[in-house]
């Protein structure tokens, strides 16, 4: 074997993260439509004076918030891959939380983009 074969095994080429970020960002965009639902669910529930309706509104805005840095995360994603891809989890499980049923389709994706950025 030649030197210059040695090291191209032992040179890693940086991954694309592409698939990561789109599914952060597509999954944070439904995460923060999720969270409008909740917070209109919650808004005429208060105005039709159900109880608890302020707690699905105030859930709404924390999906938002979780949404919004899932998306964030995402598009640091090249940074720290792992790091970022635990908290990414992290960011689709509260989704999944706080709108429940809502949060289906967003937590799902959010899930997966961080689970994807485990990798090597």
């Amino acid at each position: 074997m030649s030197k210059n074969s040695q090291t191209d095994l032992t040179t890693s080429v940086p991954r694309s993260r592409t698939t990561e970020l789109v599914l952060g960002i597509i999954g944070g965009i439904f995460g923060i439509i999720a969270g409008l639902l909740a917070m209109t669910i919650g808004g005429i529930g208060s105005a039709l004076e159900a109880s608890g309706s302020a707690g699905v509104s105030n859930l709404g805005v924390g999906c938002i918030v979780v949404s919004a840095l899932a998306i964030i995360l995402s598009a640091f994603i090249n940074r720290n891959h792992v790091l970022m891809g635990w908290l990414i989890i992290l960011c689709g499980i509260l989704n999944f939380v706080f709108v429940s049923a809502f949060g289906i389709l967003s937590g799902l994706l959010i899930v997966i983009a961080g689970g994807l950025a485990l990798r090597k």
